[in-house]
């Protein structure tokens, strides 16, 4: 403990010196401020500024580059004005630039944003104004619409599932590119505005060949958050906003033909998603019925580890304005829906003479409701509520052809409420619970879950310094148990601004801390320090444009027993070269190995693995070629007797054939020589097997889309991943100090894994926030003990292997009340 505590002295020393030297810190520059004016006739969203509404509104010119020169003028000049009334707000913006023809214009689908090769027009925007929240609306010089939620204090910046209905129309003309915008406020949360109120604002131009980002108002790279740098919206008063009240209907029908069985079947569908606007700041979102058959297809993967494996969310509700309920990292939509809770148990309850004969993946939705928004004061309230079906899985006798149900999981009831209040200089204090309520006796698999958490970040009045952290408890109550408690406890502190930064992490975790039921954790109990200092390099120097490095020292350890884990110092390093290639790369080293607590699935038991590096490196090319590509090497070994090593190569070509048309693959392998890992226990004897094994990883993805027009595209994907694990014969009991010794009773059988799915979509968005979509699906899951030795001939092993294909249509159409109403 003396360690720690001289650690932490240390970065205190180091972060407070700055200030008594005055040196390391940028305050928030001036902002700048544009007055909207308010207007009676709204311009007409087609892309040519020549509607009356622009002619008397103030202009915002002058923007300054964010990259690749932060702090110089912008290459070319770009003027935005800014009008409303009671019903939208509305952007024009002129991109001036002396070669039209030069101007990247690549089609692509909606919330592309990056990922195509166009110059666009983006506007940050924050009717609170607290430095945290926000959205942002960008249109390409093809006339791509993204939009996303943002908020920089959560764990990736920014939501880009968030889809609003909003408007906009671009023009190429002979002095540059033009862009339209009317954004609805039924797209947006803002306080009351009777009287004036300030909003936060910012504009964002790219020219995409020379790579080029600049701003109204100037962002300083070295704090890194640019909703920091918002500038002032005045003008804003006396808004009258209509009733904001949508439904969205939707109807589906299913084909699927089951190879295996020979028989096809069909299912029909119907439901609505409603949205209603409670006041200016508040919105409730419902789905009633929802309908997620037309997903992509999870990219499963053989599981080998102690942990479970987390997907994404693809499911568009759970995916859409959840910014506020990812605060505290206690929940996780996939738990909504999921795998019902004794899916795994229904072995067990069968009789003798009867088999499985249907038992469902996932748990039905009934409906899910969410409400959030902001009010003036800064208070952020977000409420989550879902209620699911009882689940059955169905057997059969095969002696008298009867069948019945086995319940998998009852009724449950999620809910989860959050309270997050912003401060000043961008900080923020929150609240969050989460509750899971299972309609049935309170035994160790239906039991009430309940986690509480809060969290916060302060930052000083530059934004270079910050301290945060979390806190949580969880509790699971029975019937004929005793109520089961954990806690988790985290802190971070340090200079996380500038050019140098230092910054210090601790965390601690039960070894009964639980918010799985509607969170994810991978495990508990654990306690970790975490020392990181870094340089960043955000102006270009040589060939250089910009770089960041990381030097990174943590120490983990178990607590419960309190025990060491790992010690492990580890290098990161990403540079940007001025001909827009980047480079990156990674070097670790544990000295003293790692005591694993989690491999042996027994509680209290570890395996020694004694000390071991690992290095990294990857390269990607300038993606603004037609043809660029994406390419990452890793090996790393144990220095033991057991002489582990292992490899991973991952090679990503990417085609753009047209400015519609565009191809994409991704292959990745690794190898796993002379791994060990667990093949079984005895928990009455308390004895743990380990086996030696050869694993051997191969994935390919084939991605491709071609864009008809902004609204209507195609799009293919093809994976298929395949994972064997060979063990050698050689198998271990696992002592009690963590070290083997080798038996020779145990034959664990091999693993021969695949996983082949097909993704073909085409999507026709024929209204705004209306859209027709067509989908195939084939699926094809193997598992045996038998070994292929050849890709090919594994690969037509597969595809002559039972699967499953699936054909829907779904179409869904906004109604918006105002429209209707007219109508």
């Amino acid at each position: 403990m003396r360690i720690i505590r001289v650690v932490i002295l240390i970065v205190l020393f180091v972060a407070y010196v700055p200030y008594l030297y005055g040196i390391g810190i940028n305050p928030v520059e001036k902002r700048k401020t544009l007055t909207a004016l308010k207007i009676k006739i709204p311009p007409k969203i087609d892309g040519v500024l020549d509607d009356p509404a622009w002619e008397q509104a103030p202009v915002a010119d002058d923007f300054i580059q964010y990259a690749p020169y932060n702090g110089k003028p912008a290459t070319f000049p770009t003027q935005v004005r800014v009008v409303y009334d009671d019903k939208a707000l509305y952007i024009s913006a002129f991109m001036y630039d002396p070669h039209p023809d030069s101007i990247y214009r690549e089609l692509g689908k909606r919330d592309a944003d990056r990922d195509i090769r166009a110059d666009n027009f983006s506007v940050d925007l924050n009717p609170f104004h607290d430095g945290v929240n926000g959205e942002s609306f960008k249109v390409s010089a093809s006339g791509v619409k993204t939009d996303m939620k943002r908020n920089p204090t959560s764990r990736h910046g920014r939501d880009i599932n968030w889809d609003a209905v909003w408007y906009s129309a671009v023009k190429i003309n002979n002095n540059g590119w033009t862009v339209e915008m009317k954004l609805p406020y039924s797209a947006l949360r803002f306080p009351k505005a009777g009287k004036e109120t300030i909003w936060g604002i910012n504009f964002w131009r790219e020219i995409r060949r020379y790579q080029e980002y600049s701003s109204w108002n100037m962002v300083n790279r070295e704090v890194g958050n640019t909703f920091n740098y918002l500038g002032d919206l005045t003008g804003i008063h006396s808004i009258n906003p209509p009733l904001r009240l949508s439904v969205t209907p939707y109807v589906s029908g299913y084909l699927e033909y089951d190879s295996e069985t020979g028989n096809w079947s069909n299912t029909y569908n119907g439901g609505l998603d409603l949205r209603y606007g409670i006041n200016e700041s508040f919105t409730l979102d419902m789905t009633l019925i929802p309908d997620f058959g037309q997903v992509q297809s999870d990219d499963k993967i053989l599981n080998l580890s102690p942990f479970e494996v987390k997907y994404n969310e693809k499911r568009q509700f759970f995916t859409e304005g959840t910014e506020l309920f990812n605060k505290g990292n206690i929940f996780y939509s996939r738990r909504v829906g999921g795998k019902p809770v004794e899916h795994n148990n229904v072995e067990d309850k069968l009789k003798p003479e009867e088999t499985i004969v249907y038992n469902p993946e996932e748990t039905q939705l009934i409906n899910a409701t969410k409400v959030s928004g902001r009010n003036k004061h800064g208070l952020g309230i977000g409420v989550f509520n879902a209620l699911t079906k009882n689940m059955y899985a169905r057997v059969i006798d095969n002696e008298t052809g009867k069948e019945r149900r086995i319940r998998t999981q009852p009724i449950a009831n999620y809910n989860m409420l959050v309270l997050d209040q912003s401060l000043k200089n961008n900080s923020y204090v929150s609240l969050e619970n989460t509750n899971v309520y299972r309609f049935a006796a309170k035994d160790a698999y239906n039991y009430t879950a309940n986690v509480t958490a809060t969290d916060f970040l302060f930052k000083d009045k530059s934004n270079m310094y910050s301290v945060g952290g979390q806190a949580a408890l969880s509790q699971k109550y029975f019937d004929s148990l005793d109520t089961e408690l954990g806690h988790r406890i985290a802190l971070k502190a340090g200079k996380t601004g500038g050019a140098y930064r230092v910054e210090y992490a601790f965390w601690i975790m039960s070894d009964t801390y639980d918010p799985n039921d509607m969170g994810y954790l991978r495990h508990n109990n654990e306690i970790s320090h975490e020392l990181a200092l870094s340089y960043n390099m955000y102006k270009p120097r040589g060939v250089l444009l910009s770089a960041r490095n990381e030097l990174n020292f943590e120490y983990t350890g178990i607590y419960n027993p309190r025990a060491f884990s790992e010690f492990q110092i580890s290098l990161q390093s990403f540079t940007q070269f001025k001909n827009y290639w980047y480079t990156g790369g990674n070097l670790s080293y544990a000295p003293r190995g790692k005591d694993d607590y989690f491999e042996p699935r027994v509680p209290g038991r570890y395996f020694h693995t004694g000390s071991k590096g690992s290095m990294s490196l990857w390269l990607m090319s300038d993606r603004n070629k037609p043809f660029y590509f994406r390419t990452r090497f890793h090996s790393s070994a144990e220095f033991t007797k057991y002489n582990k090593r292992s490899w991973e190569f991952s090679l990503s070509p990417n085609y753009r054939v047209s400015q519609r048309f565009q191809l994409a693959f991704d292959m990745e392998m690794n190898w796993k020589n002379r791994d060990i890992g667990y093949i079984g226990c005895n928990s009455a004897s308390d004895s743990v097997w380990l086996g030696m094994r050869n694993v051997k990883t191969i994935s390919n993805t084939l991605s491709t889309s071609y864009i008809f027009t902004r609204s209507i595209y195609l799009s293919f994907r093809l994976r298929h991943y395949w994972s064997q694990v060979d063990y050698s014969g050689d198998v271990y009991y696992l002592n009690p100090d963590g070290t083997l010794t080798e038996i020779y009773d145990k034959d664990p059988g091999n693993i021969n894994y695949n996983s082949f799915n097909i993704d073909m979509d085409f999507v026709w968005r024929f209204a705004p926030g209306s859209e027709m979509s067509l989908v195939w699906k084939n699926n094809i899951y193997t598992y045996s003990d038998q070994l292929e030795k050849s890709y090919f001939g594994n690969v037509q092993n597969v595809l002559s292997s039972p699967q499953v294909n699936s054909f829907s249509l779904k179409i869904l159409y906004y109604l918006d009340f105002q429209r209707f109403r007219k109508i």
